[in-house]
């Protein structure tokens, strides 16, 4: 028997605790190694979405919070805010040799 696939229908079969995320926070999503901040954009509660961003490099937008595992904890957070400026300037360079 494989262990790992039972393991694994069992975790799916028995969902987790919903994860309620609040918007400004940073929270943890799977297969990430650093935090995103929760944010709104105008219309995303119309149209039933949610936006999280890491930075001005990466953004996800999800119908349900699934794909969440937990708020960010204090080390995330601070590692988030230690790189901000270098990743923000990156994102910039990046966009103006995409629109030259």
């Amino acid at each position: 028997m494989n262990w790992v696939k039972i393991l694994n229908f069992i975790d799916g079969v028995f969902e987790q605790e919903a994860v309620e995320p609040e918007y400004g926070k940073l929270y943890k999503i799977k297969d990430e190694p650093l935090p995103f901040r929760y944010v709104y954009v105008r219309g995303d509660d119309l149209n039933k979405i949610h936006r999280f961003k890491h930075h001005q490099l990466k953004e996800y937008i999800f119908s349900n919070f699934n794909k969440i595992e937990r708020e960010a904890n204090p080390e995330e957070i601070r590692v988030y805010n230690l790189i901000k400026d270098h990743v923000n300037e990156l994102s910039r360079k990046e966009n103006n040799s995409y629109y030259n």
